[in-house]
């Protein structure tokens, strides 16, 4: 029972106006490019509303998420409590922890940290494959692009919010930039923007059990940015899973260790 409730847990989270300064908003961060003028001036707005000015989104180099989750199974919902650490580019890391066991998934460079333990600390699974990675890098890249809409130099992307030339997922939106892969990675997420604050609201992507959402439910100041402090994903009216982040540290200090099993 403790095995099926653990790959349960597993299953639920894999398939887990133009601002001022105009194009010299880019930061270095910027790995995509623009498909037209409307979506540079979404991602643009957003950019300021989050950093507070030019050049906020280039000094963001990682962040370490502390909390407490909800994540649905079935009929159930495991509560937990979750770490997530950034290392920007190309180091990523989440925790899950509970009475179900522990799961991590994310990567460093080219190596996976996936790992699924039941309650009795026993591995059920250990990802060890390229895909393993590829996973990760679109989780990171989509965690980003709703934080702090900074993009991945991994997961190239082409911002539109016209004349996309795949099938995005999700209703179209008028506050919608699609965000769309450019190296044959299969990438494609919409982020769409709140109205009043003109920050990201909402990630829209697919995945193995539909179409999933994840909403920025809240936000709050920390280290001169405005961050996601809950997170909630959702396959239509079906919770995937509820993050609420009690701390949230700005380029922290990060070591070796703290991205491996």
């Amino acid at each position: 029972m403790r095995v099926f409730a653990a790959l349960a847990i597993a299953a639920a989270l894999a398939a887990f106006p133009r601002a001022q300064g105009g194009s010299a908003w880019l930061s270095t961060n910027e790995a995509g490019l623009f498909h037209d003028k409307k979506a540079e001036d979404l991602f643009t707005s957003a950019r300021i509303a989050i950093s507070g000015g030019p050049g906020g989104i280039a000094r963001l180099q990682g962040l370490r998420l502390k909390g407490h989750s909800k994540i649905a199974s079935g009929s159930e919902v495991f509560e937990g409590v979750v770490e997530i650490r950034v290392q920007l580019p190309d180091r990523y890391l989440r925790i899950d922890t509970g009475a179900f066991g522990r799961r991590l998934t994310g990567y460093s460079g080219t190596v996976p940290l996936a790992l699924i333990e039941n309650a009795d600390g026993k591995t059920v699974a250990e990802p060890r494959d390229a895909e393993a990675v590829t996973a990760a890098r679109f989780e990171l890249a989509r965690l980003m692009l709703a934080a702090a809409t900074w993009t991945s130099h991994e997961v190239q992307v082409k911002f539109y919010t016209r004349d996309a030339p795949v099938d995005m997922p999700g209703p179209a939106d008028a506050l919608g930039v699609d965000a769309v892969g450019t190296n044959d990675s299969g990438f494609a997420a919409r982020v769409v923007m709140d109205p009043k604050s003109r920050m990201p609201a909402r990630v829209v992507y697919r995945s193995g059990d539909g179409i999933r959402t994840m909403s920025i439910a809240e936000r709050r100041s920390s280290g001169g940015y405005t961050l996601p402090s809950r997170i909630v994903t959702t396959v239509g009216d079906r919770l995937i899973d509820d993050l609420t982040f009690d701390t949230i540290a700005v380029n922290p200090r990060f070591d070796k260790a703290d991205f491996a099993k």
